[in-house]
């Protein structure tokens, strides 16, 4: 907190000096307008690079558009990767005189980035190294959205025999769902993230999941003290990831431009070899509001089970895991202006979505392909009665602040 106070006070100053219109005053956009770090930890096992080599091409990806674009413009862009099981490194991506750079920070060895502690000490590093008026946080990896890593018993087992049946020699592209899933060591829960970015004292501009499953109330929830803003895609994602060299613009401003990205990112999937993908941006901030309204839902409503047919379900997952929030929400039976309650609450919170016609799961050894007909932009795991979700739904923060007990009238 001593060097999060002490960047303050400089920015403090320096807008005071601006103010005073002096001749020696310093230019606000001189300063670092935000620091985005972008944070690749292993994704595979002690034997299997996971998504290392997908995670080369869109890191050279921003570089080329970082060269197009001539330079970062009050950006600066740290990079933490693991190049293998036990070691990493933090460097800084430079622009100078149309050639790109790398300046090494430092080099770790071990899996500390996996904990609380070790994630919270190198968002410090980044602070300290790259002070910013504004922070954002690129994740790639595998993503199996709210879900604990504990409460999973036949996984990593079962993904990694789907694995082997669907591996690109067959003809069938691979998502970011696999990889990680080899050894849970390298993976952490999303309250143990939160908790993570809470503790430098920041709070994210948007964090963006490069990852499977992760546009979902619940981790919404749990991130809304460490971002404004949630990046991320209700299904699986593609092995490419994002189409950096093109959203590159919207993600590298000082005010990123979200109705951009998303709609960048249809363009580009819509386009695809397999054209599947969902993405859209949450409003963190508005997340207990929207906890509070699906609390008088849940006090008003039960969902009956002869309904499930009808709510869209957006996973590979048998049983389902994660279903769309406003599609769930159709099927109940509340009052019509609960329901416009809802219905403006959840527009409010989900600022920009978009899916293709189908979403794509790797999960599946045939019918791979999931048909999008109601579609809001984040899920649901309240109905689920896949194991994972009666274990681990209960536990989430999102459960206890949208099931609180209110007097119905």
């Amino acid at each position: 907190m001593k060097r999060i106070s002490c960047f303050i006070a400089l920015v403090c100053a320096l807008l005071m000096g601006i103010a005073s219109c002096s001749d020696d005053a310093v230019d606000i956009d001189e300063y670092t307008k935000q620091t985005l770090f972008v944070y690749m930890p292993w994704s595979g096992s002690e034997t299997s690079s996971g998504l290392y080599s997908y995670f080369q091409v869109n890191l050279d990806s921003i570089e080329r558009a970082i060269k197009r674009d001539k330079g970062l413009d009050g950006t600066r862009v740290l990079v933490f990767i693991s190049n293998s099981a036990n070691q990493s490194s933090l460097y800084e991506i430079t622009y100078q005189n149309g050639d790109i750079a790398h300046v090494l920070v430092n080099e770790y060895a071990g899996q500390d980035y996996a904990t609380t502690a070790g994630l919270s000490g190198l968002l410090n590093e980044v602070v300290t190294y790259a002070p910013a008026l504004n922070y954002a946080m690129i994740i790639g990896g595998h993503g199996c959205g709210w879900t604990y890593k504990e409460d999973w018993e036949d996984y990593p087992t079962r993904a990694l025999e789907l694995k082997n049946k669907m591996n690109p020699a067959a003809g069938l592209p691979m998502t970011r769902f696999f990889g990680s899933v080899a050894d849970n060591k390298y993976a952490m829960n999303v309250e143990e993230l939160a908790e993570a970015i809470e503790s430098t004292g920041l709070k994210m501009q948007y964090v963006l999941f490069d990852d499977c499953y992760m546009a979902n109330v619940e981790t919404a929830y749990a991130l809304r003290n460490a971002t404004n803003f949630l990046v991320a895609s209700t299904s699986e994602v593609m092995s490419l990831g994002m189409p950096y060299y093109s959203l590159w613009p919207y993600l590298a401003s000082g005010t990123p431009n979200y109705a951009n990205i998303v709609s960048g990112f249809n363009e580009f999937y819509s386009g695809y070899t397999v054209p599947c993908g969902a993405l859209s941006a949450i409003d963190c901030r508005q997340m207990e509001n929207l906890a509070a309204v699906m609390s008088e839902v849940n006090a008003t409503a039960v969902f009956d089970e002869s309904s499930r047919a009808e709510v869209q379900a957006l996973d590979g997952f048998s049983p389902n895991l994660f279903y769309d929030l406003g599609s769930y929400v159709k099927a109940l039976e509340i009052s019509n202006s609960l329901r416009l309650r809802f219905e403006a609450q959840l527009e409010a919170t989900v600022r920009a979505t978009q899916s293709t016609e189908y979403v794509y799961t790797a999960l599946r050894g045939t019918d791979q392909l999931i048909k999008v007909e109601d579609y809001s932009g984040i899920t649901i795991s309240d109905i689920s009665t896949h194991n994972v979700a009666n274990k681990g739904k209960e536990k989430t923060e999102w459960w206890t602040a949208s099931h609180q007990d209110i007097a119905v009238p």
